[in-house]
């Protein structure tokens, strides 16, 4: 799915506060993006599924007024896949189809893309990417809420216990161009400031940052082995 998320009139004034006749120094970040169309560049927003990237990578697009692209939404919509796993409940992607498409899609202009499988993105398209961490009992939490079978609430708390999409997205796009964010307790302004911040001053939590084996100690291995903490 490809969307044009505009600006709310109260961020617009936040963006371009000279356009709109406030002072100087209305927010610390958004005039940075008052130029945002020549100077925001192709943002790649990864992470587990459950930790909340699709609702922050449409309201950052939102903000800066670009376009918003779900891959998974996209290869289904157009015919992209491979075929589906029904195990998973989830269809395959034909990812060489959607680097083909993405590529026709970054030539009419710059986007934030959200997707957990960064080798379906080709590396060129994406200027800074931003992988999303959440806690791993708040992740089984709501992965069982949204009604996922048992193994596929195991396969992707293993993979965020693992580091899986983090160390996906730094072999696409390397350590440069890589962050992560822990969205643990954060609010989804919270988030989407932390990723502005990033696109500004091309600094922040660099991968490595986060480490659920360290930080839970007994409970992320007992989450490994598929028990309840």
């Amino acid at each position: 799915m490809v969307e044009k998320l505009v600006p709310r009139q109260h961020e617009q004034f936040r963006l371009d506060p000279l356009r709109h006749g406030a002072p100087a120094g209305v927010s610390p970040l958004y005039p940075f993006f008052v130029e945002y169309r020549r100077v925001v560049p192709p943002i790649y927003v990864g992470g587990t599924p459950g930790v909340g990237k699709t609702t922050v990578a449409k309201e950052v697009a939102r903000k800066l007024g670009i376009r918003y692209v779900n891959v998974a939404e996209l290869a289904v919509s157009e015919g992209l896949v491979t075929g589906y796993d029904a195990e998973r409940r989830a269809h395959i992607i034909d990812e060489e189809a959607v680097k083909r498409r993405l590529r026709k899609l970054a030539s009419e202009g710059d986007a934030v893309i959200d997707t957990h499988v960064a080798t379906a993105v080709p590396p060129e398209l994406v200027d800074v990417a931003v992988v999303l961490r959440l806690d791993p009992r708040e992740l089984k939490r709501r992965l069982e809420a949204r009604g996922y079978p048992p193994a596929k609430v195991m396969e992707n708390i293993q993979a965020e216990i693992l580091d899986s999409c983090l160390i996906e997205a730094v072999e696409a796009f390397g350590v440069k161009r890589t962050f992560e964010i822990d969205t643990t307790g954060k609010s989804i302004e919270q988030v989407v400031d932390e990723i502005l911040r990033i696109v500004k001053e091309r600094k922040g939590s660099k991968p490595g940052s986060v480490n659920w084996l360290e930080k839970l100690g007994d409970d992320a291995y007992r989450l490994l082995r598929g028990g309840r903490v």
